[in-house]
């Protein structure tokens, strides 16, 4: 499927493709140069929302019980707090322990 854009000098119809496959800015606009005529224009770029649903998913931190829909699970971070022994943590408890580590390792001889 090629995405184009009609050139406002010439009409032409550029393609796309090549140029959103680099990304576009967060402006969503970007300068452009006409494949037939060599004019610059700018580019507005549209985006179609998209919906989809899921289950919000609670899980208890092993730690202090307390309910998170947005926990940290031992094996997907890194790294992981040598001192904490649960597989899964709620994030206050995650950075707690985090930072009890880092201030360790940074204690001035």
């Amino acid at each position: 499927m090629f995405e184009t854009v009609e050139c406002p000098y010439c009409e032409h119809d550029n393609d796309m493709s090549d140029a959103l496959s680099e990304g576009v800015p967060s402006d969503n606009t970007f300068d452009h140069e006409c494949e037939k005529c060599g004019k610059e224009f700018e580019v507005y770029v549209e985006f179609e929302p998209s919906y989809s649903a899921s289950e919000i998913v609670y899980v208890d931190c092993e730690r202090c019980g307390s309910s998170t829909r947005d926990p940290r699970k031992k094996g997907s971070i890194f790294p992981w707090p040598e001192a904490v022994e649960e597989n899964v943590i709620c994030k206050e408890c995650f950075y707690k322990a985090l930072s009890e580590e880092y201030s360790k390792t940074n204690v001035k001889a």
